[in-house]
């Protein structure tokens, strides 16, 4: 244990030092009368019991009395000198970027909806990291920007699934809609926005499912790419491939900008996909050092992010730094204590 005002301490032993002598000479000193009326106490009442035991008791209690004070006297010296302790901590956290990158197209929408149920349970045992959402069809837009605020993610992805599991029940069932009252309605719309309002900017022009823009728009969204090359950058991305539109880059573009900015792709397809664009995905993820998954073909969409998490964790050590802790707690006890007792012993010795 160290002190902060160790000065302190020095100057409670002189204040301390000082006391003791002075009582020492109090003891040792026949001080002259002068003031009061001077009072002859019988030899009989010197001698009685019950005189003898009040006069101990005031001079036990006297003595006690200053034991307590000096004690409070060093005590407070000690809270003024402010002990603390210090340690060495070494942090660990992951240095990890992670963007879900979602193709928002409605024949992808039954892939997100699986895939988002999963993804809340992986950012419930984040540490350090940060997530971040973009969501495009035509234009990609940012759902969530990159943070560790992990309830807000979580509160985002709720959203997004409740959006997609509406959306996928009323695409399997239009009469939902038909039989729908006004609040029905206007929820579905509420939450059909929330997921399309942005992404469909110059639909009518440049078509739909623009991958390689969405993918390409992603990878520029991570901050620092240039500056920041230690942290870990993944995107996790999620389509069907099936381009609808004309794109403004290709998807092998796109996948060529996150491979020289050493961001690693991780890409999941569709049960319906056709053969080339599983196979043009497929290629394009795997230049940028990812893996590409389909739903099918790996047993369950759990283990598709379980696999993701491990292979894209990057454990950095942070250097040591010293903590220092104060403890007055204890301190502040004993001098509420020690006073309480003074309190008590100078009634006492009056009694």
């Amino acid at each position: 244990m160290e002190l902060r005002n160790a000065y302190a301490i020095y100057i409670c032993l002189a204040v301390v030092l000082v006391l003791v002598f002075l009582s020492f000479l109090k003891l040792h000193r026949k001080t002259a009368f002068s003031k009061g009326k001077k009072a002859v106490v019988p030899d009989y009442l010197a001698k009685d019991r019950y005189y003898k035991s009040r006069v101990m008791a005031y001079r036990f209690m006297k003595i006690i009395t200053g034991i307590v004070c000096i004690l409070s006297i060093c005590v407070t010296s000690l809270l003024i000198a402010r002990p603390y302790t210090k340690k060495m901590v070494v942090e660990e956290a992951y240095s990890r970027d992670i963007f879900l990158c979602m193709d928002i197209s409605t024949s992808v929408d039954m892939l997100n909806e699986q895939l988002v149920s999963k993804l809340k349970g992986v950012v419930e045992d984040l540490s350090g990291e940060r997530v971040g959402i973009v969501i495009f069809n035509t234009t990609p837009i940012i759902l969530c920007p990159l943070t560790d605020d992990y309830e807000y993610v979580i509160s985002v992805l709720d959203k997004v699934g409740e959006a997609l599991e509406m959306r996928n029940k009323v695409y399997a069932d239009y009469s939902i809609l038909d039989n729908a009252d006004y609040d029905e309605y206007a929820e579905y719309i509420m939450l059909d926005d929330y997921i399309s309002s942005g992404t469909l900017v110059g639909n009518e022009k440049r078509g739909s499912s623009i991958i390689g823009d969405g993918l390409a728009a992603t990878a520029y969204d991570f901050p620092d790419l240039k500056e920041d090359k230690d942290r870990v950058r993944i995107i996790i991305f999620t389509t069907d491939n099936d381009l609808q539109g004309d794109p403004l880059v290709t998807l092998d573009e796109a996948a060529d900008i996150c491979k020289e900015n050493n961001i690693i792709v991780y890409g999941i397809g569709t049960e319906e996909m056709y053969d080339e664009f599983r196979d043009e995905m497929k290629a394009a993820v795997e230049r940028t050092g990812g893996n590409f998954y389909m739903e099918e073909e790996s047993g369950s969409m759990k283990q598709i992010v379980s696999d993701i998490d491990e292979q894209g964790r990057n454990l950095i050590k942070v250097e040591q730094h010293s903590v220092e802790t104060e403890h007055p707690e204890y301190l502040v006890m004993t001098l509420t204590v020690s006073l309480a007792c003074m309190y008590i012993f100078l009634k006492l010795s009056k009694r």
